[in-house]
């Protein structure tokens, strides 16, 4: 799909009335935007994170210097803090190749990707933006991992069509999330007979055949020493998996899930069966949703359905925590849907500003 008079949310067109008729937005001032070295994104967001939407862990402070310090070489940082006088917009957490601009970030590591904006002031935010952008040079955007709901896909069309300007966005993957009950019976009684007879009977299998319990680690040094399993599991799962774990992803990895761990964001779970880890699954959990980022099992106990059932107990966990939201994040397995998921599709969006 092309062009700036169509929703690519909702698959319907936009009335040339409904945001157009505004024009360009006014701001109180000129917009300035202010570089952000990766050590000031930090105390940026100790200091003012009530006041912006940080909508995922992909956005958060320590996720952006993690990967930037593994994956930034050889790319211009973009960081900055767009103000409108005193008042603080939001932030661009941006990356230049060549004369486009990125999120700081990729979609192989990145489920989700979006800009850091003041709730409220979403509009005069990307409008500042493309304003700051075309003065700088800064001829195209390229920006991926766009959920429907995300500040970047709700707001840019109509700070695209106030100037002119046709954006291009295709769907390039899709998500699954799971919206919590209160109960592990209410989540069992919404599941299709048939799905809901597969859970129990493989959770009695695995009873039949092994005691065993999830064992989940949260601390920041119960986290850095339980890495070394959870990679092991994760590498012995597939071969595809073991091929995309690279010196440089499982640095990033280890470094990422310690400093999420500081902030008390991250929940490391073993599948403990026979006493041993059979299965693992590290989640983010954050706003009052989980996050499952990535699993890993020991080939041996497939027969089991180690992997799936440590999920479950992780979603279980979840739900009785009182979390609302179970995040299964990119990729189209099919359990996903049969666990009861619900899909989300993720956009590319591009922006010519000349």
């Amino acid at each position: 799909m092309t062009g700036c008079c169509t929703d690519p949310l909702h698959g319907a067109a936009i009335a040339k009335g409904a945001q157009c008729c505004m024009g360009t937005l006014h701001l109180k001032g000129s917009p300035c935007a202010v570089p952000l070295a990766m050590e000031d994104l930090l105390a940026l967001w100790s200091s003012s994170g009530a006041a912006l939407a940080w909508t995922s862990p992909f956005v958060l402070p320590p996720w952006l210097m993690h990967w930037w310090t593994t994956f930034g070489a050889g790319q211009d940082l973009l960081l900055w803090e767009i103000r409108d006088g005193d008042r603080l917009l939001g932030i661009a957490p941006l990356r230049v190749a060549g004369d486009t601009a990125r999120f700081m970030g990729s979609a192989d590591l990145c489920d989700y990707q979006d800009f850091i904006v003041s709730p409220g002031v979403e509009r005069y935010f990307f409008d500042a933006l493309l304003h700051l952008l075309k003065e700088r040079g800064i001829p195209g955007l390229d920006l991926n991992g766009l959920r429907p709901d995300s500040a970047t896909m709700l707001n840019l069309p109509a700070a695209a069509e106030a100037r002119g300007r046709g954006l291009v966005w295709e769907q390039e993957d899709v998500s699954y999330e799971l919206a919590l009950p209160s109960s592990w019976e209410a989540y069992l009684s919404g599941l299709p007979g048939k799905e809901r007879h597969e859970i129990h009977r493989k959770f009695r299998r695995l009873n039949q055949s092994l005691p065993y319990g999830l064992e989940t680690v949260e601390t920041p040094s119960e986290v850095e020493a339980a890495m070394d399993e959870f990679i092991r599991l994760f590498k012995m799962s597939r071969p595809e998996k073991a091929a995309f774990l690279s010196e440089a992803r499982e640095g990033f990895l280890r470094g990422v899930s310690r400093s999420l761990a500081e902030l008390g964001l991250v929940k490391l779970h073993f599948l403990q069966a026979g006493g041993s880890r059979v299965a693992s699954a590290l989640c983010f959990d954050m706003n009052g949703s989980v996050y499952l980022y990535n699993s890993g099992m020991h080939p041996d106990y497939r027969d089991l359905s180690a992997g799936l059932l440590c999920k479950l107990l992780t979603l279980r966990q979840s739900l009785e925590a009182g979390r609302k939201t179970y995040d299964f994040l990119k990729g189209a397995e099919t359990y996903k849907g049969r666990l009861g998921a619900r899909p989300v599709p993720l956009y590319r969006c591009r922006l010519d500003l000349e």
